[in-house]
């Protein structure tokens, strides 16, 4: 349960590309770029920041990122003209084109490259996009360690790695496993989207939970409106547990091997009881800090039983917090990505599945 090893080294620059939203005033900085951000503070890295989506937004008059992609690009390549960062990580960057990526490369000599993906591997045309960044780059990071699922997209041999989601304790900083259920608002939660299969999902399930189990789920697109910033993590730590439900569980729908949403660190980080998927096979990063299921029938099993034995809901909870906030600290995950990609000696991760391709 204990972190990766990280060796002290020399302050790094890196260049953080990636979304920091301030066209929604910055309500997701929680995402995954800001954890990374704060991860290589930690690591007592300096990191620039450079919101691609907002800069080409920004730069057109008509406020159309189409419209302002290439002066976007112009400017991220000045900024790490002048900058020289030692690691340059991309995010969900779609507008930069190879050229893009060369010309940053011209701008700073000696910089190396990264990208990151955390949506699923069955988004084919996210995948093919992710692909043909990957190429463009020293290496590339995906958060699911399937590599059948990832074999169709044409990845580049010995350059994709696996990277789990990332928990900061900065922004992860409930502990819901330390109140008793009497304590808690609800015994179980939901927050998410409202397609794929989630509606008969959340069906099923409330029918099959006892009379008495307080369960709420909010934020679905067909019924509510979206929780936004810290809202939304203080409403996750109002409850017990919450099940990770992908968007489709029937026996046929793909669920990757060591694949979620960032839900998954959300909860376990904030100290709820997390419920995943036995296809997931997530118990092999968090061991017994998870509760698998196999069925909705199974989960709904799961969740009342957990709900009348409150001290080892707490237990197991407690179990995946410990876990969630020392193996995939955002300091953990920043490490793994400037040792891979800088072709250091990497620290030793505390997770399968690490070459992909």
């Amino acid at each position: 349960m204990t972190a990766p090893h990280t060796t002290p080294h020399a302050a790094r620059r890196v260049l953080l590309v990636g979304n920091f939203g301030r066209k929604t005033l910055q309500r997701a900085w929680f995402n995954t770029e800001s954890k990374l951000a704060n991860g290589f503070i930690r690591l007592g890295d300096h990191v620039l920041t450079f919101s691609d989506r907002d800069a080409a937004r920004e730069a057109t008059p008509l406020r159309a990122q189409a419209f302002g992609a290439r002066r976007m690009a112009r400017d991220l390549v000045a900024t790490a003209a002048h900058y020289r960062p030692h690691l340059a990580l991309f995010g969900h960057c779609d507008m930069l084109r190879a050229q893009d990526f060369a010309a940053l490369r011209a701008a700073a000599p000696g910089v190396r490259l990264a990208a990151f993906c955390v949506d699923a591997a069955f988004r084919a045309d996210t995948m093919a996009a992710f692909a043909a960044r990957a190429a463009c780059m020293d290496a590339a990071f995906i958060t699911t360690a399937d590599t059948a699922a990832l074999a169709p997209y044409g990845f580049p041999a010995g350059r994709l790695f696996f990277m789990p989601n990332p928990v900061d304790a900065a922004v992860e900083t409930a502990r819901a496993f330390d109140a008793p259920r009497a304590r808690l608002a609800w015994d179980g939660m939901f927050l998410g989207t409202g397609i794929g299969a989630r509606e008969a999902q959340l069906a099923d399930l409330r029918a099959a939970l006892p009379p008495d189990f307080r369960f709420f789920d909010g934020g679905r697109a067909k019924t509510a409106g979206r929780l936004w910033s810290t809202r939304f993590l203080d409403t996750l730590a109002t409850a017990a547990m919450a099940p990770n439900l992908p968007l489709d569980d029937g026996p046929d729908a793909p669920i990757h091997r060591l694949y979620s949403s960032d839900r998954i660190a959300q909860l376990l980080g904030q100290g709820v009881l997390a419920l995943a998927p036995a296809r997931s096979g997530l118990a092999a990063l968090y061991d017994e800090g998870v509760v698998a299921w196999t069925s909705r029938a199974e989960l709904a099993e799961a969740m009342a039983r957990l709900m009348r034995d409150d001290a080892e809901r707490r237990r197991i909870a407690g179990i995946g917090w410990r876990i969630a906030h020392a193996r995939t600290s955002s300091a953990a995950v920043a490490a793994w990505i400037a040792a891979v990609t800088l072709g250091e000696t990497p620290p030793p991760p505390a997770w399968p599945g690490v070459a992909l391709t």
